[in-house]
């Protein structure tokens, strides 16, 4: 018989507030796939900057420039998505008035504050855009687009929970509700 799912959240229960943290969801394959492009890229990286700093033709060092300033960002962004999948982790803390989100182990992500009298229709959302190989943290905007659980502030949809199931999403917006940190008028 198999055991029934306890979900990845990790939950901090304090007096007046909660503290979720969710664990950026494991890829074996696409983390070692990404570990052996480093090797190519690291090749293809030193190349370039040898034939930079060797070379004597304008048109051609002018083209080298372009390439290597575009295969930099490519490496910064898989060096970014391979940190993301050892390191990373969702952390939500609500109550006392605000909904504070930051993803700890993404060095571009920046904590964005919500004052939670202006949270309104938290629910669970189905994340559509984390079927297949998931998501990887390709964003660099720091922008929170991704997750299961939805809210609307002002005119915007906010969304946390990033590849989090639907029931422990269901989960954990009751836990939030019979703590009394959500209301009817977050819900409605």
């Amino acid at each position: 018989m198999e055991l029934p799912y306890q979900g990845r959240a990790i939950i901090e229960d304090n007096f007046d507030s909660v503290r979720i943290t969710i664990p950026s969801k494991k890829n074996y394959f696409i983390t070692l796939f990404m570990c052996v492009w480093l090797c190519g890229w690291f090749f293809g990286e030193t190349t370039a900057i040898r034939t930079v700093l060797d070379s004597t033709n304008r048109g051609a060092d002018m083209f080298m420039m372009v390439w290597l300033t575009g295969w930099t960002l490519g490496g910064i962004f898989v060096l970014k998505t391979i940190y993301w999948q050892f390191l990373g982790k969702e952390c939500i803390e609500i109550g006392k008035g605000v909904l504070i989100m930051k993803r700890q182990g993404d060095p571009l992500s920046k904590t964005t504050f919500y004052d939670l009298n202006s949270c309104e229709s938290f629910r669970i959302q189905d994340d559509q855009i984390n079927t297949g190989f998931g998501r990887y943290n390709w964003s660099f905007n720091g922008r929170n687009t991704i997750g299961t659980i939805a809210f609307d502030y002002g005119m915007k949809t906010i969304r946390f929970g990033e590849n989090i199931d639907e029931a422990e999403g269901k989960y954990l917006l009751n836990l939030l509700i019979q703590k009394k940190i959500l209301t009817d008028k977050n819900l409605a």
